[in-house]
């Protein structure tokens, strides 16, 4: 800072005060007093003698405060350019107000004629200020209308040595991230003939603050190479740590039932067949679970470790009749059984629940357990079932089939469309119009005009106990309280057989039929393969064939075996139709019973009575 900027920022404060009360009518005025008093000889001695007086107050002011002098001193020499320019601008306030038209008290007109009069006065009147403040100091105007400020020596050298501007080295300023993971640098200049920026005094100030680690070093190099000042950017970024990988769950099935039609055989779609069960057998994988990951930690820019989050493991949907596989990772089914999905577990049932009837809403069932229908099982509807089948409600003509028994509470109207098929037992309170099929027992209290097939016994017991209508068959013993009816309804009823054993019997027989004849031909070609063989005409083809007939032909002798041994079984089963027995306590006219390849027509009605197979004959006993 040059020593002029040095004194007029000294006086700058003084000078601020006083022109905002100095207006141009005031200057104005002070010009036509002097011409007034003086006969117009002097257009500033009047101006001159206010200002004297004014500046004597301001050096009074100043002389008293003398530390709120070296005060303002300090202020500008740090804010000089600043308070120049304050001083500027309110010159050219000045200014403004003394273009403007006004009058003074004593009612005459003090305006300034023009802006250069107004200048003049003025600048005369701020070096006449001067002259005042600098005291010994000599104030000229050179050739350029510029100001020179002469000091004496004293005050130049106390001047210098307080006002002087110290020598500074350029300097880097960090600012770090809160969360320690970045670092912002600007770079100051020099003051003065200090030094510029370089890549040490930036290695210094990072070192001086801890910093590190993520530093960019070819960023600190062209800030510092290309002296980019009062400029902010990054340089140095922390390694943000990589949290673990939350753990997930893989289903094999879905959580919420799912509507899947069937096809018929003719391309159309089987609209009662919905499919809403997911059937499981044992060791099914139901889901398959990804455990979380480790984190990996991170660095700030200090160097310290910043750790990383663990991965969170969801919850493991493992219910009732579910197992987990810690080799695996996945859970299984520990049983066959329908996979439900509720509060938030996979569940295996072994019965599967209607609460309401099988129609439309819920089509038809095919489980691998056992299915519960607390209501009807309507027309048209399949239920089929590995295990049991119990209904509360009526079956009206629909299908069901079950590896286990069949529990009917009210019964079936089979409507001549209804079947009923048990691997076990059959207990209902009536069936009418349907076909049964099973291979244990049957328990009711009356069957009417029904198609039935009992591998073991069948029992009517309750208020009717009755039989009519129909034909049954019955592999062991009948035990009834009626067979036909008063009206000679036709009831067919066939002891110690049953079509299903027919039927097997039939088809074993032509299952041997056919084994017999390809043994016959596999002989035959072997005879004609080793004549060849020893002939030595055979050809490498033919030689592979009868290779392959030698081992083809015990194979087929061990099958003809086992059917032959399944055969004598079936033939023993006739033979023991002795044990079979119908014993009822009325039978009615109209009731054809056949026991063996024996058959008995009833033509009246008989009374506690039993009928049985001897000696080639069906007899009548007393029940």
């Amino acid at each position: 800072m040059n020593e002029k900027s040095l004194i007029f920022s000294l006086f700058s404060k003084f000078l601020e005060d006083e022109k905002d009360d100095i207006s141009p009518e005031e200057s104005g005025t002070d010009k036509k007093e002097s011409e007034t008093e003086d006969g117009g000889t002097s257009k500033d001695g009047a101006g001159g003698a206010q200002s004297r007086g004014r500046a004597e107050g301001a050096q009074s002011r100043g002389r008293t405060g003398d530390a709120q002098s070296r005060e303002r001193t300090g202020d500008a020499q740090h804010y000089g350019k600043a308070e120049d320019a304050q001083f500027y601008g309110k010159a050219e306030d000045a200014q403004h107000r003394k273009e403007g038209r006004g009058l003074a008290d004593d009612g005459h007109d003090h305006r300034v004629e023009t802006v250069e009069d107004w200048n003049e006065a003025e600048q005369k009147r701020r070096i006449q200020l001067e002259r005042e403040l600098l005291g010994e100091a000599a104030v000229l105007d050179d050739s350029e209308g510029k100001d020179l400020l002469v000091l004496n020596e004293k005050d130049r050298e106390e001047v210098s040595s307080d006002a002087e501007e110290p020598d500074m080295d350029a300097h880097a300023e960090l600012m770090v991230s809160d969360d320690k993971m970045e670092v912002s640098m600007m770079l100051y200049g020099p003051q003065g003939s200090g030094e510029h920026i370089s890549i040490e005094m930036v290695r210094e100030a990072l070192e001086k603050k801890g910093i590190c680690f993520g530093i960019d070093e070819e960023k600190v190099a062209a800030m510092v190479r290309e002296q980019q000042y009062l400029q902010m950017a990054i340089i140095a970024k922390g390694q943000p740590p990589l949290n673990g990988d939350d753990g997930h769950i893989k289903d094999y099935f879905p959580r919420k039932p799912q509507i899947k039609y069937a096809s018929k055989g003719n391309g159309g779609i089987d609209f009662k067949s919905m499919n809403l069960i997911h059937n499981v057998k044992k060791g099914d994988v139901v889901c398959e679970i990804s455990m979380p990951t480790e984190p990996e930690d991170g660095m700030d820019v200090f160097g310290q470790p910043v750790r990383g989050k663990n991965g969170t493991m969801p919850p493991i949907p493992q219910g009732k009749n579910i197992v987990y596989s810690p080799e695996r990772d996945k859970l299984l089914t520990a049983c066959e059984g329908n996979l439900t999905f509720r509060s938030g577990r996979f569940h295996v049932e072994n019965v599967f629940s209607v609460s309401g009837n099988v129609d439309n809403s819920i089509g038809n069932i095919d489980f691998t357990g056992s299915v519960m229908v607390h209501g009807d099982v309507l027309e048209g509807y399949s239920v089929t079932a590995k295990g049991d089948i119990t209904v509360m409600g009526i079956v009206e003509g629909a299908h069901l089939k079950a590896g286990g028994d069949i529990l009917l509470h009210k019964g079936m109207r089979g409507m001549k469309s209804g079947v009923l098929e048990a691997e076990g037992d059959i207990t209902a309170k009536f069936l009418e119009d349907c076909s049964i099929f099973v291979k244990n027992n049957i328990q009711a209290e009356y069957i009417i005009n029904s198609e039935v097939s009992c591998g073991h016994n069948l029992t009517l017991i309750g208020k009717r106990g009755a039989l009519i209508g129909g034909n049954c068959s019955v592999y062991n013993c009948m035990n009834v309280k009626a067979v036909g009816a008063p009206s000679h309804i036709t009831t067919a009823i066939t002891l110690g057989l049953t079509p299903q054993l027919l039927e097997e019997m039939e088809a074993l027989g032509k299952e041997l039929l056919m084994l017999s004849r390809k043994l016959t031909e596999i002989n035959k070609d072997i005879s004609y393969l080793n004549g060849k063989l020893k002939e030595g005409t055979i050809t490498p083809s033919q030689r592979d064939r009868l290779a392959k007939l030698k081992l083809e032909a015990p194979i087929n002798t061990l099958k003809e075996k086992k059917l032959k041994q399944q055969a004598a079984e079936l033939s023993k089963k006739l033979r023991e139709v002795g044990k079979s027995r119908l014993t009822a306590r009325e039978v009615y006219p109209g009731t054809v019973i056949n026991i063996g390849d024996c058959k008995m027509s009833i033509t009246k009605k008989e009374d506690s009575c039993s009928f049985y197979y001897l000696d080639g004959e069906i007899r009548k006993g007393i029940r």
